[in-house]
């Protein structure tokens, strides 16, 4: 082999690492050289998968500039419309073949497993693409292995070796809670934080895929002893195993029922271990190749998106002198946390929490309940609201019930998350939440009530599902949807709320005050539970919003749709049966009043016990929906399931229907 080696050819020092191979020798110069990617190229399938990523992100982002653009174009038109009546009228932007395409898109995409309850199918899509580029690329070509052990690293530990340098920083970009990912596709870093993990487990398998040709080609070749002096002889193998270790734990603690056994110390070990798997990549590596420059991206990442949120996000000076949190006790075991602060945030948005008086390095993230209503730099109240699970929550729970009047010091993170798209750009919002999901949405219910009164929204018909197990748990929220809902404009709000976990009782048959005639006593029933929904109007354009007496009529009607002709109510202003004619005295029939002639208002809603058939009925409330709506559902993982799968069910209206042109869905994390 020697003798073929081309004498005009000089010998390249670096064609290989120096300390692992004999770079001086003819045969492997001559081997390395007809190889059609020699070690020294590398580089080039590191490029591969970066051009790759990119790809994805480019197109998400195109997307999500769509989005954007045309939601501010229908509030621009809307807005322009109401305050210029007597001009000339701007246009709403028509259905575009967007549209049409989009919904083929989001037919497939929206579905869920229930058995895969977290990620839906387009997500799942996604992550088989993620993995099948990096599988295909590296198991498809050959050789495997060198002629030779002496000649040169296995091709097939190369390729999957600069893949796997190449993804680090996206993983860590992905992990992080401020990051270029999020600004370009408008995905919050909770939801990228599944891509974060699957990416991870990607770069773990693609490890493996580098490491064993190492391990078996010396025993295969001269045996076990040959590998023992491989290690014995090369620090390059032992720095190899410390960041492969470092690696395993990262992705095994990060499985789900590791996570939850133990949150608080999952977080701080995996930023250790994190730290340690860098710090020994850039050990193993050696600078070979353009692997460094994958590393120092990694830490440019990590530095620069920490920097942004001490000075962004935390607000430097805020993260010193921190603020005061007070504790409320709420029924059914809730607690409440109101932090006034100037801090400024949008609805559905999320915040860190770190109060070391409970818990020095514990930091949690809470979905903000409440809304900025005052002018920027003026003391706002950040309120939390949730249930105590064990560890911090169940402190802060403690702490509620025995001392409600202590206050103590806490640090805000934040805010991060949140809606990339305008509610308000709608002309139908529903918003459906399960339990403590409905943090969000009263979030959401403030931002879009204050753009509907000003005149600087599209929406016209806003509608509230909301399920718990227990009826005491409506009252975390229910009298601040009832004080929203007196500042709306009449029929704008309908409220529907259920209980899933509690014995039947006869609940008011009728959309009732949650000020005026709350259930108070229950008994046994008497008479079959309320329907569902009834549906709405058709909106398929911007409607005028009725006067009160239309809004009554249309009570009235809903309650005789319900099956109630008449409703009565006390002199007190309870619900109650039709006062009985027989009766001998005004002291065995107290006074009544026919609730037709009482004003409502503007705060009923509708009770019912069961779970809510979203998966089957959400296409029977759609014949109201306007011509675009937005679906926003934050519940436990069977909720989002239901909610998904009808939503994607309902795109196929707007082929059918030209007065559908959007149907979008947006799920929030329940959990972490």
């Amino acid at each position: 082999m020697v003798d073929f080696y081309p004498t005009s050819h000089k010998l390249d020092p670096n064609i290989l690492n120096k300390e692992l191979y004999n770079t001086t020798d003819l045969e492997l110069q001559y081997y390395q050289i007809r190889l059609q990617w020699p070690w020294r190229k590398g580089d080039v399938h590191a490029w591969g998968w970066v051009l790759f990523i990119m790809g994805f992100m480019i197109i998400y982002g195109l997307l999500n500039w769509h989005d954007i653009r045309l939601d501010r174009r229908r509030l621009e038109v809307a807005i322009h419309n109401r305050r210029n009546k007597s001009g000339k009228r701007m246009k709403m932007p028509e259905r575009s073949l967007y549209d049409r395409i989009s919904t083929h898109a989001r037919s497939f995409a929206y579905h869920r497993w229930d058995w895969m309850a977290s990620i839906s199918i387009g997500m799942s899509t996604l992550i088989i693409a993620g993995f099948a580029y990096p599988m295909l690329y590296v198991f498809t070509q050959r050789p495997y292995y060198a002629r030779d052990p002496t000649l040169g690293p296995p091709p097939l530990a190369g390729r999957a070796g600069m893949i796997a340098v190449a993804m680090i920083p996206f993983i860590v970009a992905l992990g992080m809670k401020v990051n270029l990912v999020s600004l370009v596709t408008g995905v919050g870093h909770e939801k990228l934080n599944v891509l974060h993990r699957w990416l991870a487990l990607l770069m773990f398998i693609l490890t493996i895929v580098h490491a064993v040709p190492f391990l078996v080609e010396p025993v295969v070749n001269d045996g076990w002893p040959a590998l023992k002096a491989k290690f014995a002889s090369n620090i390059v193998y032992w720095n190899g195993v410390a960041a492969f270790c470092c690696l395993f734990w990262l992705c095994i603690a990060s499985l789900k029922p590791i996570r939850r056994l133990c949150y608080e110390f999952f977080v701080h070990i995996h930023i250790l271990c994190g730290v340690g798997f860098v710090a020994m990549m850039f050990w193993h590596c050696n600078n070979m190749l353009t692997s460094w420059h994958y590393l120092f991206a990694t830490f440019a990442i990590w530095i620069g998106c920490l920097l942004y949120r001490l000075f962004f996000r935390t607000n430097f000076l805020r993260a010193f002198h921190g603020e005061q949190v007070y504790f409320t006790a709420l029924s059914n075991e809730g607690v409440k946390l109101t932090i006034p602060t100037t801090l400024r945030w949008k609805a559905g948005q999320h915040v860190f929490i770190r109060i070391p008086g409970i818990s020095l390095f514990d930091n949690h993230p809470f979905t903000v309940a409440s809304a900025a209503e005052k002018p920027e730099g003026e003391i706002n109240d950040l309120v939390l609201v949730f249930k105590p699970q064990k560890g911090f929550t169940k402190r802060v729970h403690t702490i509620s019930r025995k001392d409600p009047d202590a206050s103590y010091r806490a640090y805000l993170d934040g805010p991060y998350g949140g809606l990339s798209r305008k509610l308000e750009s709608f002309e139908t919002v529903l918003l459906i939440a399960g339990g403590s999901g409905i943090t969000p949405i009263i979030g959401h219910l403030h931002e879009l009530a204050t753009k509907i009164r000003a005149k600087e929204a599209v929406t016209r018909d806003v509608r509230i599902i909301w399920t718990v197990k227990h009826f005491e748990a409506f009252e975390w929220f229910k009298d601040e949807i009832s004080r929203i809902a007196r500042t709306m404009p009449r029929n704008s709000l309908l409220v529907q709320y259920f209980v899933t976990q509690e014995s039947p009782v006869p609940l008011p048959a009728f959309p009732v005050s949650a000020t005026r005639s709350w259930p108070q006593t229950p008994h046994t029933p008497q008479t079959p539970m309320t329907p569902m929904f009834v549906k709405a109007e058709p909106l398929h354009v911007v409607r005028e919003i009725p006067d009160e007496h239309q809004y009554e009529m249309n009570v009235i009607a809903m309650g005789k749709q319900l099956g109630h002709e008449r409703v009565y109510v006390d002199q007190w202003g309870n619900p109650c049966q039709q006062p009985d004619s027989n009766a001998s005295s005004p002291i065995e029939s107290p006074t009544m009043m026919d609730m037709s002639k009482l004003p409502p208002l503007g705060d009923e809603v509708l009770l019912e016990f069961g779970r809510p058939p979203l998966r089957h009925a959400l296409r029977d409330w759609s014949d109201g929906f306007g011509k675009r709506t937005c679906v926003y559902v934050c519940g436990p993982p069977s909720m989002k399931v239901d909610v998904a799968n009808a939503v994607a069910e309902m795109q196929s209206d707007i082929w059918i229907s030209d007065e559908r042109e959007e149907i979008y869905l947006h799920t929030e994390s329940f959990g972490w």
